[in-house]
């Protein structure tokens, strides 16, 4: 045996020696343990003087509680432990130096702690156990109700968020005069009430569970008289904010945790903000009473501190530091272990996957009636086994922090039984390119009876049916697959498996679209966009790469997307992106630059066998016009011999001009090597502009009309952009714009109660709002409205339409019968 397995047999003998779980309860925020009661546990006479003494749970923020304990009493003169090993329902949670270890715990499991005092001498380890419940923690109560505006009988309420108890907040309970009238999943109400009369209003926070927290102060509101009674205390002070109060910590894993606290009081300015620091370094500033913080490390401690911040920039004290400890979760086991191929000296054993919470997965522990028998690095062992014997084995994975999950369900094996016969007559039927129904004759046992039959997907274990089918689902279309079955006799024993039944997936129902559309590789959204509206896209241009200043390419693919829209029939055109004027003038103009850059091209084309791709080069100087057009043709000319093909991006404009940003486009020379001419036709108005329109109709439809006199009108798409811009304080370099889709602006408008615009010379909406901090905007975006006027226009001029981008788009648009929709 090797080293490795001679350590962990003795730790699993230790863990073996642990008494049963026990239960811990959700508890009050950082309230001792109420203990039911202790075991007393009888030491051998070798543990004499040698156990820990004193245990005791102390509850803290979260699903966690401090364990401590004395160090044993010494009796006889006998050494120190080398240190302390705690187990909580027989597995290893840590090992310390010290006489306490904060340990996590679930709610409504029984659980058992165990102390170990590890020796260097015999005895290696006395223990010492204790059994413990906690009392139900409910949310808390809400505070600062209160009256944000009473328009007749209809008013407006908002309050501060109630911190959770043991699990998460799930709303909020809104009582009028004792009876419940509403719930909300945000710290806000519309309340009806009743004219002539005044009625008491209270809140009351709701988790998961469907438990229900304290109701906070109420408010008696009349709709006429207003608010007439309330117990919150106004401040007076002219000082900065209060120090916000009760920080806590919940659901703490590997990486992140949620913090939440009471709101501070206001002083001589409104709250603005909350500011959470780590470890002293500032992580955020936050309008809300709570946060997930993410991005933390497994295993370790950090110390965290809240302010608040008022508009006059006072900040308060923050509050005492709170020790955030992070947890580690042991690794997911496999779900289904088989075994196969057993004779009289051996068995085959596979199981499913496992998957690791944080580090790697590095094996799988094999388990032989109970005892550890290797780790293996593979979903599948092959036994020795002793004949006319009965075995269980089980397996466990392992990740590479040292943690075990939990056992799969365990195999049973019987040597020198003869199992059932080999199911027959395995077929497929409803096969669809996601998902295939497999059937087969039944099996007949020769002792025992037919208990299931198990069905392998190449030869990974999927699931057992007690029926002689099985739907198999999740698949990838146009795939093969290779399924087999086994039958399951009751004394454990299967069957050989059936000849392997060759399943081919469906090709999924291919696009007949022609709309060019942009994917952005950075957001799943995009991708998300695409597979709902593929059938009415017919070129994608997902933006993967971009240029070096040395003409390399950097990015990457990402096979899923490209992998999906190819599968049905989408051209997969990706974007060469590259508007560094200084790097575009060295590739056109440098020879052996140029060469190596038309060469990345093609290489990264050929290598993941795209249908072409996309070149954007933008803001190069006048004088490059020519190099640009020898550039596109040489590599169009590449592009054209593999049989791919080539897209060239063109800026807007309304004559051949000869300056500025757009001359270095010579749209007529272009449309000659080019496949497609994809001229994005907006801009009018940019980010650090003066609020207005992006693709102001008038303009855009010069640039439109002056496009259809180019030659080669057919290759020519003209983009249209989805999302809009949120301008501030009127707008221009001092203050930029923000860039928002469609779902992003529809919020805003909806949080500040306003109905858009429909501008009819620029034929576009747009709204006005002042922020909280009393600051102007002007917002101006596209829309279905918008988007149709010009897809009108564009078909009047026979060419295509093209979008930038595909995400969370006016999802109305994908009906309008000029991007392929059913009107």
């Amino acid at each position: 045996m090797s080293g490795f397995l001679k350590r962990l047999a003795a730790k699993l003998l230790l863990v073996a020696s642990v008494v049963p779980v026990l239960l811990l309860g959700p508890s009050l925020l950082r309230a001792p343990v109420t203990l039911l009661h202790k075991l007393a546990v009888r030491t051998p006479t070798p543990c004499a003087g040698k156990t820990p003494r004193a245990e005791r749970l102390t509850r803290l923020a979260g699903p966690r509680v401090r364990l401590s304990w004395k160090a044993p009493s010494g009796a006889g003169g006998g050494p120190a432990p080398l240190a302390y090993r705690v187990l909580r329902s027989g597995h290893t949670v840590g090992q310390t130096s010290r006489t306490s270890m904060v340990v996590a715990v679930t709610s409504h499991k029984r659980v058992t702690f165990t102390v170990q005092a590890r020796y260097a001498q015999a005895p290696a380890a006395c223990a010492a156990t204790l059994r413990s419940a906690l009392p139900v923690r409910l949310p808390g109560a809400v505070k600062s109700l209160r009256v944000l505006t009473i328009a007749g009988t209809q008013v407006s309420l908002s309050w501060g968020r109630s911190a959770r108890g043991d699990a998460p907040i799930e709303g909020y309970r809104i009582v009028r005069d004792g009876k419940v009238a509403g719930q909300s999943k945000h710290a806000s109400f519309q309340l009806k009430l009743s004219n002539g009369r005044a009625h008491h209003v209270t809140v009351a926070g709701v988790d998961t569970r469907g438990r229900v927290g304290p109701a906070g102060s109420g408010l008696l509101i009349d709709p006429k008289r207003g608010v007439l009674s309330s117990r919150r205390q106004a401040v007076s002070s002219s000082d900065g904010p209060s120090t916000p109060s009760k920080l806590t910590v919940s659901d703490v894993s590997d990486a992140g945790a949620t913090l939440a606290w009471i709101a501070s009081a206001q002083g001589g300015a409104r709250i603005i903000g909350y500011r959470v620091y780590r470890d002293a370094q500032l992580v955020t500033q936050i309008t809300a009473t709570s946060l997930r913080l993410d991005h933390l490390s497994s295993a370790h401690t950090y110390q965290i501190t809240v302010s608040a911040i008022d508009a006059a920039h006072h900040e308060s004290a923050p509050t005492p530091a709170l020790g955030l400890t992070t947890t580690h979760t042991p690794p997911q086991g496999p779900a289904l272990m088989s075994a196969s191929s057993v004779t009289d000296t051996s068995a085959t054993l596979s199981w499913q996957a496992g998957a690791a919470a944080s580090g790697t997965l590095t094996g799988y522990l094999l388990y032989q009636d109970g005892v550890p028998l290797r780790v293996v690095n593979a979903q599948t062992a092959t036994v020795t086994l002793a004949s006319n014997r009965h075995y269980t084995f089980s397996v466990r994975a392992l990740d590479s922090l040292g943690y075990l999950s939990a056992g799969a369900p365990s195999v049973e094996v019987v040597t020198t039984h003869t199992p059932p016969s080999t199911p027959t007559a395995l077929n497929a039927t409803q096969v669809s390119d996601v998902a295939a129904t497999v059937s087969w004759s039944p099996s007949t046992p020769v002792s025992g009876t037919i208990i299931g039959y198990r069905v392998f997907r190449d030869g990974i274990p999927v699931g057992q049916n007690s029926t002689t089918s099985m739907a198999l689902t999740s698949l990838a279309p146009s795939t093969d697959y290779a399924v087999t079955v086994a039958a399951v006799d009751s004394l454990g024993a299967i069957s050989p498996l059936t000849a392997p039944l060759l399943v081919h997936t469906a090709d999924p129902t291919p696009t007949h679209g022609n709309v060019q559309a942009f994917l952005l590789a950075s957001t799943d959204q995009s991708f998300h966009d695409l597979q709902a509206h593929y059938q009415q896209i017919g070129v994608v241009y997902p933006t993967y790469f971009d240029c070096d200043f040395d003409g390399s390419t950097i990015g990457s693919d990402d096979p899923l997307v490209s992998g999906w829209a190819q599968a049905r029939k989408i051209k997969v055109l990706p974007r060469y992106n590259c508007q560094n004027p200084t790097t575009e003038h060295k590739i056109l103009t440098d020879t052996p630059t140029r060469e190596h850059t038309i060469d990345a091209i093609m290489a990264v084309v050929e290598a993941h066998n795209y249908d072409g791709i996309q070149i954007d080069f933008e803001a190069a100087p006048p004088a490059d016009r020519n190099p640009f057009t020898a550039f596109i043709t040489e590599l169009a000319g590449r592009l054209h011999a593999e049989n791919r093909l080539l897209s060239t991006i063109v800026t807007a404009k309304t004559y051949n001009i000869q300056s500025g940003r757009a001359a270095m486009y010579d749209d007529a020379a272009l449309s000659v090597p080019s496949d497609y001419i994809f001229v994005l036709d907006w801009g009018l108005h940019w980010t650090t502009s003066a609020p207005g329109a992006m693709n102001d109709l008038p303009w855009w439809t010069q640039v439109a009309d002056y496009t259809a006199t180019m030659p080669n009108k057919s290759k020519f798409t003209i983009g249209m952009p989805l999302y809009g811009i949120d301008w501030p304080n009127g707008g221009g370099s001092h203050n930029p714009g923000t860039p928002l889709e469609y779902d992003g602006i529809m919020e805003l408008a909806q949080q500040y109660s306003l109905t858009p615009i429909w501008d009819n010379t620029a034929a576009a909406p747009h709204f006005s709002y002042t922020d909280a901090s009393g600051i102007h905007h002007d917002v101006w975006y596209t829309d279905q409205r918008d988007i149709q006027l010009r897809l009108q226009h564009i078909a009047a001029l026979g060419m295509g339409a093209g979008l930038w981008h595909l995400g969370t788009e006016d999802q109305t648009v994908w009906n309008l019968t000029g991007l392929g929709g059913s009107g």
